[in-house]
């Protein structure tokens, strides 16, 4: 098991263009163009103070099911939070749009997990895997399971309410290791 907290986070203006688009979001009248954005996304991911733990399991394992979609030769799972998330700098910048916040949260959420899924696609690299895509959980059942199984609440403070992961600002996900496939040559 691998815990790593405070790495640097870098939020994407163009991801956050995009996302904000879809969510109908309009950057260009909160006074967030080009280099104001930047700037301010430069800001918000220095209040952030991420944190992972990840763990790879192997076969046999009872959760195997319930935790990885795609059987495979082990599952890895990954949890991410990122602290107090974006409130200490919230009440400073009372420009940016308050639907702005979740998709930033989404984002920030979305790189760290990206940069364990890097880690562990090093580890399965060695181990001739490849990774299947990233499986976020929703079931209580599967999130109980996985949290126990990182040990989450001594490890990053997450734990379970109901059906959500506490602090809000948390996300839980697996990759299944998948054989690599060997190219067949003509004979």
């Amino acid at each position: 098991m691998r815990k790593i907290k405070g790495f640097k986070l870098t939020l994407r203006p163009h991801v956050i263009k995009q996302r904000a688009k879809k969510a109908r979001v309009d950057l260009e009248a909160a006074g967030l163009s080009e280099l104001p954005l930047a700037k301010f996304l430069e800001r918000a991911a220095k209040t952030l103070s991420p944190g992972v733990v990840f763990d790879t399991f192997g076969h046999p394992d009872s959760d195997q099911p319930l935790l990885s979609p795609m059987p495979g030769l082990a599952y890895s799972l990954i949890l991410a939070g990122l602290g107090e998330s974006f409130a200490p700098i919230r009440e400073r910048e009372a420009s940016i749009p308050e639907k702005l916040w979740p998709i930033l949260e989404e984002h920030a959420l979305d790189e760290a997990v990206r940069f364990a899924s890097a880690l562990i696609a090093d580890e399965a690299e060695k181990d001739n895997c490849e990774l299947a895509p990233l499986n976020a959980f929703s079931s209580p059942d599967a999130l109980k399971a996985a949290l126990r199984k990182l040990d989450a609440g001594a490890k990053l403070g997450v734990t379970l309410e109901g059906a959500r992961l506490v602090p809000p600002c948390s996300l839980l996900v697996s990759q299944s290791w998948l054989a690599k496939s060997k190219a067949k040559g003509r004979k």
